[in-house]
């Protein structure tokens, strides 16, 4: 996979008002064929939050993950740089 593909990949499963927890994006990578584990999508996720793509609240013992407004540009720029 490329630097930024699954950063593309897992952007692009949030909508702008949805928040997904980290189980929901595994299943929702595995659909288009991407197969991680849980640690490296919890890691991921992480990344991103931190980077300041993604929200995060936790709920009912689960973070809950939501786009930002950067998480929008980012994923509007590398979609028109790849």
């Amino acid at each position: 996979m490329d630097y930024n593909e699954l950063k593309i990949r897992l952007l692009s499963l949030f909508e702008a008002s949805s928040e997904l927890d980290s189980q929901r994006v595994r299943n929702l990578l595995s659909g288009m064929k991407i197969e991680l584990s849980d640690k490296a999508v919890e890691m991921a996720l992480l990344r991103y939050f931190r980077q300041g793509l993604l929200s995060r609240t936790r709920r009912s013992g689960r973070f809950q993950y939501g786009l930002t407004e950067k998480g929008v540009a980012r994923r509007i720029w590398l979609s028109k740089a790849k």
